[in-house]
């Protein structure tokens, strides 16, 4: 008897990607599709590895949820399990456990009046509990000990009262616009780019552009090499980088010079996998020794430049290590090594600009506090990667025989179909860390629009944090960031303000009503994106995850609440 699995054609799978590509495939077959949840199985002789299906796209294409870890190969035989699926929403839970609370404090209140216990145990909303008398026995037991116990009964009944207006007014609904984007693109709430499956429509996830490879650094430390047209995703969070051109080669650093010792290639574990890698080892002379990278040239002076080398401290006594450059108006940036960084990546940049045309860095250890030293022989570290680039730096782009380019990396929903309207109250919230400014100075999280009647968060040139609609802003100048921040941020129209809130703390409010500039029309411009100032200028380098829009405003007690 024929199977009910879905076997029709083969597939081509490479390993570490999650797409598959089918060749004689049905995948969006409209009667015995794929969907997602469905298990894809490969069967490797007696080994079966299965994965679970994310989405299809179309017939001939479907991505995984994890990336596939057998043999690359093409015209392998295949099977998809296509009689379950099974999800549940994520946003019920949340909800179901709002309610509970809010019923909870409910029943303590109820219970303080109705109970016949000799006392009972109420928890108040920062957790703690108290041990309070029930109505029902103070005024059983004598007006003296009812006037006592019912000025209890009142601050239980008040604190119970309070509980419940904080859960009521700090309570959000469903976002509009919700976005994980933890591992992928999807959408769980609002309007994007849809993925269907014959005609049903199973998916909707932001627009991605990026016109070249990319590097994405993995748990191990690794990097992987992401190919054009794939989000990267580090940390549980998504990967929005500027473009930039690695003008050092190649980035193994291999072609170096020393002063009083030797380079080395010699076997190693690089970061992309390679099986070489290079190394300095001093000589036995008394004196400096240390590492002279490439030149490079091409620069103008009073160019920005940033030198980033990621290597591993070797030598036993080594106490501090200077990357520089004596072409640069700032000459070096030094890092102290401590015994237990022996053996483990560092990666350092230097930043400043240029004095000269070209620019030629080294790599200068010190050993017992100084720069220079009596050689032993010693292998002092070991070279890992190089870069050198225009403006701050960012994430490795592998060279060779000459200078790369990693393409900038856009990401955007249609603005119409998710905007409340120009002019219109909303209120945004998410988690962001930051890698590098534009090469002009801004950090912009989110834009709606463009200037001049865009809606952004970000900060400016000058260091503000700042939520604007370019006309009326909420702004600090003084705020401390975290590796992994959250922001929540209102434009309340409605006779309300510009405001909000870094890590839950003090509310940051406009100095007047939120409004637009009288008489200023729209400008059209059909985006929301990640990681720009509006019309896809001053690209800057974030990493962004939880996305989440409502078309309303919020309260103060909202804003602080939302993690």
């Amino acid at each position: 008897m024929a199977g009910v699995w879905k076997r029709d054609g083969t597939v081509a799978v490479t390993n570490g990607s999650k797409k598959v590509t089918g060749t004689g495939t049905t995948f969006a077959d409209a009667k015995n599709g794929v969907a997602k949840g469905h298990l894809f199985c490969m069967t490797t002789g007696t080994t079966v590895d299965l994965y679970e299906v994310d989405y299809v796209v179309s017939n001939t294409e479907l991505h995984l949820v994890q990336a596939f870890r057998g043999t690359t190969g093409t015209g392998k035989a295949y099977e998809i399990i296509t009689t379950f699926s099974d999800s549940i929403p994520e946003f019920a839970r949340k909800l179901n456990a709002s309610l509970s609370y809010y019923q909870s404090q409910s029943d303590m209140v109820q219970q303080l009046f109705t109970s016949d216990a000799a006392e009972i145990t109420v928890t108040a909303p920062d957790g703690t509990t108290h041990k309070l008398i029930p109505w029902k026995r103070v005024t059983s037991e004598g007006e003296g000990q009812a006037a006592r116990a019912k000025a209890e009964a009142d601050k239980a009944a008040a604190s119970a009262a309070l509980a419940t207006d904080v859960v009521r007014d700090s309570a959000m609904p469903l976002p509009d616009v919700w976005s994980p984007l933890v591992d992928s693109l999807r959408l769980v709430t609002g309007k994007g780019k849809e993925i269907k499956v014959g005609e049903d429509v199973v998916a909707r996830r932001w627009e991605f552009e990026r016109l070249s490879a990319a590097t994405e650094r993995q748990k191990d430390g690794k990097l992987r090499l992401v190919p054009a047209g794939e989000p990267r995703y580090e940390g549980g969070a998504l990967v929005k980088e500027r473009g930039s051109t690695n003008l050092y080669f190649p980035h193994n650093g291999s072609t170096s010079t020393a002063t009083r010792g030797t380079v080395e290639t010699t076997a190693g574990s690089g970061l992309l996998g390679e099986t070489v890698t290079t190394k300095f080892r001093e000589n036995t002379e008394l004196g400096g020794h240390y590492l002279n990278l490439t030149s490079v040239s091409g620069f103008t002076v009073g160019d920005d430049v940033s030198i980033t080398v990621e290597l591993i401290p070797l030598r036993v006594g080594m106490d501090r290590i200077r990357l520089g450059s004596n072409d640069m108006a700032t000459t070096g940036t030094s890092v102290d090594i401590t015994a237990d960084q022996l053996g483990k990546p560092l990666q350092i940049t230097h930043r400043s600009t240029m004095t000269a045309s070209s620019l030629r860095a080294f790599v200068w250890p010190n050993v017992g506090g100084s720069s220079s030293w009596q050689g032993d022989g010693s292998l002092d570290f070991e070279i890992l990667s190089v870069q050198v680039e225009k403006g701050s730096p960012t994430s490795l782009i592998p060279t060779t025989t000459a200078a790369a380019t990693r393409a900038a990396e856009s990401v955007w929903l249609p603005g119409p179909a998710n905007s409340p309207g120009y002019g219109k109250s909303r209120t945004y919230a998410f988690e962001f860390e930051l890698i590098s400014p534009s090469t002009s100075g801004y950090i912009t999280f989110i834009c709606d629009g463009a200037y001049p009647t865009r809606t952004f968060l970000g900060i400016w040139s000058d260091g503000q944090l700042q939520v604007s609609n370019d006309y009326v802003k909420a702004y600090a100048t003084q705020y401390t960031l975290k590796k992994r921040n959250v922001i929540s941020a209102s434009f309340d129209y409605d006779g309300g303000y510009v405001m909000f809130s870094l890590n839950g703390g003090p509310i940051v409010k406009s100095s007047v009503p939120c409004a637009i500039k009288p008489g200023l029309a729209e400008v059209p411009y059909e985006r929301l994106e990640i990681g720009t100032l509006g019309n896809g200028g001053h690209q800057c380098s974030v990493r962004i995850r939880n996305f989440r829009q409502w078309n309303r405003p919020s309260s103060e007690a909202q804003l602080r609440a939302i993690k």
